[in-house]
């Protein structure tokens, strides 16, 4: 779809906008740093959900997966029980088209067969904020973010007093959290570390009810996080960043009927790391970033013979990922900034083989007193797809009843090197994959307690990575079609009970097939009451439902998969400013349902919790 065309769309839905109701997430102005141009919600032209540390305490959120599973323009899929495998599906891009980013380092795992980042093994200890940016952001990060970024602050001490949190919660299936974080600021030196553990004796990946007598799969996960900033002058800083995480997990050999296995298991290990030199600029109009970013990822899977299994392999895939990068921000007046990124890329993995990119991108913000501009463009040189542009246009527009958005931008996903380098079905004249994107939003308050906001997306995918029928030899064949509608209302019935409204339209469809994407529900809804009582008590109570989607079953058979509806409460007792209880029941009538095709979900849930403060 070109420009022109997605316009006329735009301008065709644009009266129905305005008469739906849908969602700011929070009343006051935030600060937002994603888009790489550091701005306000108020001010930014970019659709960016924000969930900040408050967030995720009141939800008592413990995982990525756990707190994304709240959002309905998100679809997220899990292959067995806490701390394992899972998948998300951002705007209805595959799972691989998301980067996740944590104070800027790349999280993706070049190891991985799709270069994808597994958000089932992401804590959310010692985090201050997300930040998820929807739609193609080619521009400012580049390859992997087709459906968007995914964008993780760390804490960061805010005074010289010692700070910090801990909590310990026990819930079904004897699953065990504990974490701790601690922030204290010296003269020039800012410090902020957490440590956190999670094991759980699970249920069974392959769903129980296909495979009678299946044994548990256990997980577990410990993480480790630093992070310290020291001023050097007055016009020089210096930041280092720290992420060691290791993981456990007990496999079977899929979903579906004689899936399960007792023996084959599953270890890994990441370490993150990046160091970063700022200069401020006297004029104090610019300032300019130097940083080093390094990756490694280790995973090891056993699988072990047995009766019924009698095949034996243990595989090792090592990754690792190294960048240099030059960031400067000029601004140049009180209405343009102005941000210019040069960054070296190098990948390997455990077969020796590697690739390197070179990029740069010049990317504006004009801000006029009732309209707001954002511009700029892109060049990735590739070792072996050589030159590949990327843009992006966008405005939003001041208004008496809110802001209306539109943008039209331009992304990529480069092959991964398994993709280009695998012995047997590897194909070193791959492209990449391009996509483009154009969307509408409109934000607006329709009564003082009312907040709305309606976003219409479409998107277009070439080159999509596929396989020939017979050799199975990694090819570009593949097109995608992307149209979604998402709506979100948030109202402040009293001051102590609101309601968040919040759900997605999806149409997507697969060109070459003629068939819709696989695990993108047509409808993805959210509806959360939320109550305080006598200023101590705190209910939530979700509903929540996934509609109807197109599965693949073991020999890669197309499997319709049921809508379900889900209820889950939580309950929160403020006993001081410092100490809280908690109890959360996830599916709380026990649904049966599934993700994935043949994966079990383990019905309701319980887990009792304490959290402290300091």
């Amino acid at each position: 779809m070109s420009f022109d065309v997605s316009a006329k769309l735009a301008q065709k839905f644009f009266p129905f906008l305005l008469l739906i109701n849908s969602s700011l997430y929070a009343d006051e102005v935030m600060i937002i740093t994603a888009d790489r141009i550091k701005s306000s919600t108020d001010k930014s032209t970019s659709d960016v959900k924000i969930i900040t540390a408050d967030d995720i305490k009141k939800s008592e959120g413990r995982s990525l997966v756990e707190i994304l599973s709240k959002e309905s323009d998100l679809s997220v899929t899990t292959s067995g029980p806490s701390g394992s495998s899972a998948s998300l599906f951002l705007r209805g891009t595959d799972s691989s088209h998301t980067l996740v980013v944590i104070d800027g380092i790349i999280m993706n795992d070049p190891s991985n067969p799709n270069r994808q980042f597994d958000i089932g093994k992401l804590s959310l200890n010692n985090i201050d904020k997300i930040e998820v940016l929807k739609g193609s952001q080619g521009l400012a990060y580049g390859s992997n973010a087709i459906g968007g970024v995914i964008v993780i602050t760390t804490k960061k001490a805010r005074s010289k007093k010692l700070s910090g949190e801990s909590y310990v919660d026990y819930g079904t299936f004897n699953t065990v959290n504990v974490g701790s974080n601690i922030q204290k600021k010296f003269d020039k030196l800012n410090l902020s570390f957490g440590a956190d553990y999670m094991n759980t004796s699970g249920f069974s990946v392959a769903d129980e009810r296909l495979n009678p007598n299946a044994e548990k799969d256990r997980a577990q996960r410990a993480t480790l996080d630093l992070r310290a900033g020291y001023d050097l002058s007055e016009f020089y800083s210096m930041d280092l960043n720290l992420r060691y995480v290791h993981s456990k997990a007990d496999l079977d050999k899929g979903g579906g009927a004689g899936a399960d296995d007792p023996n084959d298991k599953q270890q890994e290990e990441e370490l993150y790391s990046k160091i970063q030199f700022t200069k401020y600029w006297p004029s104090g109009n610019a300032e300019t970033k130097f940083l080093y970013n390094r990756s490694t990822h280790f995973r090891e899977t056993d699988v072990i013979p047995d009766s019924k299994h009698p095949e034996s392999s243990i595989s090792l895939n090592k990754g690792e990922l190294n960048t240099l990068a030059v960031n400067h921000t000029y601004f140049i007046n009180e209405q343009l900034t102005q941000n210019l990124n040069i960054d070296w890329l190098h990948e390997k993995d455990q077969t020796r083989h590697f690739n390197q990119n070179f990029s740069g991108f010049l990317y504006h913000q004009l801000e006029l007193p009732s309209t707001i501009y954002n511009f700029g463009f892109r060049i990735d040189h590739n070792r072996i797809f050589k030159d590949h542009a990327t843009y992006r246009v966008a405005a939003g527009k001041k208004i008496d009843v809110g802001l209306v958005k539109l943008s039209y931008s331009t992304g990529f996903r480069a092959p991964s090197i398994n993709q280009l380098f695998d012995p047997l079905y590897g194909n070193v004249n791959l492209r990449p994959e391009s996509s483009q994107s154009t969307e509408l939003s409109f934000e607006k308050r329709i009564y003082e307690n009312l907040k709305t906001t309606s976003t219409l997306f479409y998107t277009k995918i070439k080159n999509r990575f596929s396989f020939t029928p017979n050799t199975f030899v990694n090819i570009n064949s593949g097109k995608a079609e992307i149209i979604g509608f998402e709506e979100n209302a948030h109202y402040n019935w009293t001051p102590q009970f609101n309601q968040t409204l919040s759900f997605t339209l999806l149409k997507t469809h697969d060109l070459n097939l003629g068939q819709k994407l696989a695990r993108r529900p047509d409808i993805n809804a959210r509806n959360v009451f939320s109550y305080l009582f006598q200023d101590k008590n705190y209910f939530d109570y979700e509903l929540s439902y996934v509609g109807k989607r197109l599965d693949v079953d073991n020999v890669g058979n197309n499997v319709n998969m049921d809508s379900y509806f889900l209820s889950s409460l939580n309950y929160r007792y403020v006993l001081n400013d410092h100490q809280d209880f908690y109890l959360k029941i996830k599916n709380l009538f026990d649904t049966n349902y599934e993700e994935i095709y043949g994966f079990g979900t383990g019905g309701r849930a319980l887990t009792l919790g304490a959290h402290y403060n300091f």
